[in-house]
This record gives structure tokens, sequence and C-alpha cells, in this order.
């Protein structure tokens, strides 16, 4: 396009120097075809603009993130003219359309279209724009381009990749689930009885017994619970959506993959998350999977919220202390984090931190502690391969 408005450029000021010089009809002539030249091509693009139509289809809405999915469009000229030159550029952030190139040049003739069928593959979970962004149209002479926005976008709902891990690096699964777990000085619901000959001793309340004077024995009164605790974070990371939804994508894989690995092996697991105030989603076999990954699929990251204040709303959980194995999945490192792992550590509760960005943070330093293990994990990686 740029030669050609040189090219054109050129011509139109020798056109003009032709009348300034010689004058003549041929001469005014060669002039004023090269003057209307533009405004000829600025009205056949308002033609193109008018009569010009792009349909698009995709095999439903609620899409899978790096799932494929048949994916339609049909580029139609309802004008009696050809359109000679449009461009369709796509939304390529948070998706990829395989086999075409948005560089590509379409001519249609009058009355006619051009249809495609490819597949669409979106690599986030959220809820964003696919498929056709924009269209581009030039004149005949390539000396006028218009690019403008197509009104009528494709907006999906995109759920998270369930990812099936063979196994966890991280801990011997056997020798984890079936550790003891002592009770929590903290738990709210341990009450006392006497002590009764055959009573395990390890359960023995000693200050109360002091207190008393006669030996007491921790009695709960809640449900007893094992399995594995999940807890993640619901902070959004940025207000920029090419910032926050590779991480929410990731922390949500995570959580789904940990899930489905211990669901498979029948073990229960409880996900805690932040929604206003705790909210608990649990699942202990294949048969209750599908409502829990449709559950999960609707957890809202938001600003507002905060993993420090969420994991010190968690430490008052006795529930979450009679685990046997607990997952922290988190995008930031902080000292409601160390202070966790720290409760973790005293009740005897194995705790992996699985931690979800492509950055190490600087206040990461003597974070491996006993009783725990630390994982980072990118944005991009390939969960089978960085297995928590």
């Amino acid at each position: 396009m740029k030669r050609n408005r040189i090219i054109f450029a050129i011509l139109w000021i020798l056109s003009l120097v032709g009348i300034s010089f010689f004058g003549g009809p041929v001469s005014y002539g060669f002039f004023a075809c090269l003057t209307f030249v533009p405004i000829f091509s600025l009205i056949y693009l308002i033609f193109v603009f008018t009569f010009f139509r792009i349909y698009q289809e995709l095999d439903g809405k609620n899409l899978v993130a790096n799932h494929t999915v048949p994916f339609y469009f049909t580029l139609m000229n309802e004008f009696h003219f050809g359109f000679c030159a449009i461009r369709v550029r796509f939304f390529s952030s948070f998706s990829t359309i395989s086999g075409l190139d948005d560089g590509i040049t379409y001519e249609l003739l009058p009355k006619t279209g051009i249809q495609k069928q490819t597949n669409l593959s979106c690599k986030y979970r959220g809820e964003y724009e696919v498929g056709i962004k924009s269209v581009e149209i030039q004149d005949y002479f390539r000396l006028i381009r218009i690019s403008y926005h197509n009104k009528e976008t494709l907006r999906v709902i995109v759920k998270p990749n369930l990812v099936d891990l063979s196994e966890l690096k991280s801990i011997d699964l056997s020798q984890t689930m079936a550790r003891e777990t002592p009770f929590s000085q903290m738990d709210p619901d341990v009450l006392v009885r006497n002590y009764e000959p055959g009573d395990d001793i390890r359960q023995m309340n000693w200050k109360a017994s002091a207190r008393s004077g006669q030996l007491l024995i921790r009695k709960r009164t809640g449900e007893e619970r094992d399995g594995v605790c999940i807890l993640m974070g619901t902070n959004r990371c940025s207000e920029e959506m090419a910032e926050y939804l590779p991480v929410e994508n990731k922390m949500l894989e995570v959580t789904l993959a940990l899930a489905l690995f211990f669901a498979k092996k029948n073990i229960a697991t409880h996900v805690y998350y932040q929604a206003g105030g705790i909210v608990e989603k649990g699942v202990s076999g294949l048969e209750q999977f599908d409502a829990f990954y449709e559950g999960l699929c609707n957890v809202e990251f938001r600003s507002d919220v905060s993993e420090s204040d969420f994991l010190a709303q968690a430490a008052t959980r006795a529930e979450i202390f009679r685990c046997k194995t607990l997952f922290l999945v988190m995008h930031e490192w902080t000292e409601a984090a160390l202070e966790m792992l720290r409760l973790l550590r005293e009740n005897n509760v194995f705790a992996i931190a699985c931690l979800v960005r492509d950055e190490l943070p600087e206040n990461l330093a003597g974070a491996k502690q006993p009783g725990m293990e630390l994982v980072q994990i990118g944005t991009e990686d390939d969960l089978t391969e960085v297995t928590p």
C-alpha cells in the first residue's frame, strides 16, 4: 500500500506539472482522473462496508480450556460489484484458530461468499470474546485502508481444563494417608471426659487434668474427618485480563487436578475458598466429581479478597487441622502463609504449598520448612510434568 501511495503521489504531481506548463485537454483530463481516484476509492469502501457481512458460529458457548471445538465463519458479498481485498483479524490473546492466518486477503465476487470451517481452542478459563475481532478493507488501487471492529463477536464461557495426574511427586500416598493426626490445641469442638482404662494416652488433656486434679481425656463432639484439604486463594492479582486470566486458570486447574487424583482413590477431598465467607466444597469419589467440577467452575476471583485474610480465617477452622494432608494453592507468598504452615506443622499435618506464578517472589528465602513441600507452577506449565 505504501508503494502504491508513493506512485500515485508522483503521478499526481506530474499531472499538476503538466497542466501548469503545458495545459490542454489531455493534461487536464489526466489531472482530473487522478484527483478523483481517492474519492471513487472512498465511495467504493463505503459500499463494501455497507454490503459486506460476517457470519460466525461455534459448536456451543460453554467451552473447556485447551479443548478444540468446530468453528465456522462465512464472508458474504451482498453487492453487485466484486470486493477485492478483505482481511479478517482474529482474537489471539486468549484463543487460537487452527489452520487460518489472519494475514490472508480474500476476494469476493458479486453476490457470493466464502465459508471456512476449522477448530478453535481457548487457553484460559473465564469469559471473553473469540473469533473474528476486526475487518480490514481496501480499495482496488490499494490507496485507502479502513479497519473496523466486528460488531457481532462471539463471547464464550470457558471452563477450566481437567488434568488427570498419574502421580504426586511430593508425597508418599500410603504413608501420608495412614498417619494419625493428634487433636489441635485450638480445636473448639473438643471437650473432655474422665479418663477410662484403655483410652489413648495421646489424647490426654494434661492442662485440664492439672486444673481439675483428675485425669481428663479429649472427647471430640464434631465430625471426625481425615483425607485431604485444599485451601485455594481467590484474590484477583491484577485488573488486566491478560495478567489475571492465566493465573486464575492455572489455580483452578491445579485444584481440580488434585481433587480428581484423590477422588479416583476414594479419598475425601475438601476445598476451601473465600466468597464472602469461607466456602467448602467436598468430593469423595468419582460419582460425585461432575457436580463438584461444575461447582468449582463458578468460583469468582475478586480484587477485594485477600489471600492473607483468607488464610487467617481458615486458621480458625478446626476441621482443617484434622486432615492428613493439606495443599495451599496461592499466587502470593505472605506472612499469613508462613503462619498457616507453622500451625499445620504443629498439628502434624503434612503441607504442600503450590505457588502459581511465573517468577519466584523475592521474599521466598527460608520458606522451606520441615513437614512441608513448596512447588512453583508457572501459568503455562503442563501439570503432568510439574506435579505437586
